[in-house]
C-alpha cells in the first residue's frame, strides 16, 4: 500500500509540474514575443529605435539601416490566461506598420486623409490597410491588424521559429508598402 501511495504522490507533483509550466509559458509567452519580434527585426537589417509598453500592449518601432524605411508593432497577447490559452491557444493582436520618409508629407498625407474618410471603414478589422502620417518626422505608414496564431511561431515553450516570423513580418512589410507606394503613386 505505501509502494502505491507513493506512486500516486509521484504522478500528482508530476502532473503539478506540468500544469506549473503551462501557467509559467502562458505568462511568459508575451516577453517571448517582443524579444523574437525584436531579434527577428534585427536579424533582417533594422536597428530597434523605441520600445515601450503599458503591460498589456508593447510598441516596437525599428528603422532600416540602409534604406531608412520603418517598421512599427503594436503587439497584444490576446490569450493570456491558462483557460484561454488551452481552449484557443496562444493568440496575438498584431497591428504592423511600413512606413517612408516623403519629401512633402503634409501634402501627401492631406491627399491620403481625403481618399481615407470613408465611413465603410473598420480600422479593427484584420487585414484591412489604413494611411497614417508622422509630420514632424515626414514618414507616411500603412498599418494592418492581424490576429495570429502564436503556436506557429514557437517549437516548444521557448524555441522561436526565426525562419518563419522573419518570412511572416517580410509579408507584412511587402504588403504594407506596395499600398503605400500604390497610394502615394495615385
Amino acid at each position: 500500500m505505501s509502494e502505491r501511495l507513493d506512486q500516486v504522490f509521484g504522478q500528482l507533483v508530476t502532473r503539478s509540474w506540468q500544469r506549473f509550466d503551462e501557467e509559467t509559458r502562458t505568462r511568459e509567452i508575451d516577453d517571448i514575443l517582443v524579444g523574437a519580434v525584436i531579434t527577428a527585426s534585427v536579424a533582417q537589417g533594422n536597428a530597434l529605435i523605441d520600445l515601450t509598453s503599458d503591460g498589456n500592449h508593447h510598441y516596437l518601432r525599428f528603422q532600416h539601416l540602409q534604406n531608412k524605411h520603418r517598421l512599427m508593432f503594436q503587439l497584444t497577447h490576446r490569450t493570456g490566461t491558462i483557460t484561454s490559452a488551452k481552449t484557443m491557444g496562444q493568440h496575438a493582436a498584431v497591428t504592423m506598420a511600413y512606413g517612408e520618409y516623403v519629401q512633402d508629407a503634409r501634402t501627401v498625407w492631406q491627399a491620403l486623409k481625403s481618399e481615407v474618410k470613408s465611413g465603410f471603414l473598420d480600422v479593427g478589422e484584420p487585414g484591412v490597410f489604413t494611411v497614417d502620417a508622422d509630420l514632424g518626422t515626414g514618414y507616411v505608414y500603412v498599418q494592418v491588424p492581424l490576429l495570429l496564431d502564436l503556436d506557429h511561431y514557437f517549437a516548444d515553450h521557448y524555441t522561436v521559429k526565426y525562419p518563419v516570423l522573419q518570412e511572416h513580418i517580410a509579408a507584412v512589410a511587402q504588403a504594407c508598402a506596395k499600398y503605400l507606394h500604390g497610394r502615394i503613386a495615385a
